[in-house]
């Protein structure tokens, strides 16, 4: 079966975000939000996706202190569906099937496929169809709010550029990888057992040797220097809390599942800013965006009734 990327488990998630108003009352009360009500039962089902990866039950996921971040997270979703019906931003049964089939395409899966993987993840596939549709809700909920076109000038370009040239520099890292490919019925089960054989000691090259499916296999893994704009942004992003001499949590993509080790890095001198004018361009508007939609969020919080009971 083919592995579904982390837009799958993302799009989960979001379904898991508005699925307060609909749960029936058990357990107890967490938190009100307007007309809304959380319940653990519903707090337990928003997390459970994150927790597969990161905890080995849900008791211990609401030991850790991320509870009241998530829970916060929760929160904002639950506000932002209210206000998209509040000024009557729709989505039709008819855009809601068009939308799904656009993902199962962008990640090479049929519906059996996706059906069986939300099953594993203990996910039904009409709680999926509603973090879709949530998901499309908060996007042209916040295209409305946030409609201002964002622009910024040469000079301020220019300024970025020069207090940020960290940002800049081409990395390239020397990096081993286990690679386990999509077309394993049992991709998820080979993963597990090499992570665990990792963690337990056992050498990066012997693990590499065992499971990996990449022609590296031979050499332990070592593929080399990769400059960091040539991997994948999925992988780049998995590297970003590792130093050297450790390895990545399993990483999916659409290909199957990564684990990198990263032995070294070396960083080259700052691309010039006619090369990187764009990517500038791109991070500035992203910042702003982000400011903005915070900017809204924490004014959503301001003007709503909110009692969090943890």
């Amino acid at each position: 079966m083919r592995h579904i990327s982390t837009l799958i488990i993302a799009v989960i998630i979001m379904a898991l975000t508005g699925l307060g108003a609909q749960a029936e009352v058990v357990d107890r009360v967490i938190a009100i939000v307007n007309d809304d009500i959380v319940t653990l039962k519903d707090f337990e089902a928003f997390v459970k996706i994150e927790k597969r990866t990161k905890f080995t039950s849900i008791d211990e996921y609401f030991r850790n202190l991320q509870m009241k971040d998530r829970l916060e997270a929760y929160v904002e979703g639950l506000l932002i569906k209210q206000q998209a019906k509040k000024m009557g931003i729709a989505v039709s049964d008819e855009e809601l099937s068009a939308f799904i089939e656009g993902i199962k395409k962008q990640n090479l899966i049929t519906d059996a496929e996706l059906r069986e993987q939300l099953r594993k993840d203990n996910v039904t596939y009409e709680q999926f169809r509603e973090g879709v549709k949530l998901n499309i809700l908060r996007t042209r909920l916040l295209m409305r709010v946030l409609s201002t076109e964002i622009t910024v000038t040469e000079a301020s370009l220019k300024s970025y550029y020069e207090s940020h040239q960290e940002l800049f520099r081409e990395e390239e890292f020397h990096l081993q990888q286990i690679f386990i490919s999509a077309q394993h019925t049992d991709i998820r089960e080979r993963a597990e057992k090499a992570y665990t054989q990792l963690t337990s000691g056992t050498p990066f090259e012997d693990v590499a040797r065992s499971f990996s499916d990449d022609p590296s296999a031979r050499q332990g893994g070592d593929i080399g220097f990769v400059k960091r704009s040539d991997l994948m942004p999925t992988l780049r992003d998995g590297l970003k809390n590792v130093s050297p001499g450790s390895f990545t949590q399993v990483i999916p993509t659409q290909y199957g599942l990564h684990i990198l080790k990263l032995l070294e890095v070396k960083t080259a001198e700052v691309l010039p800013y006619d090369e990187v004018k764009k990517v500038v361009n791109d991070r500035m508007v992203m910042e702003e965006s982000n400011k903005r939609y915070r900017d809204y969020m924490d004014n959503l919080k301001r003007t709503s009734y909110i009692e969090i009971k943890i």
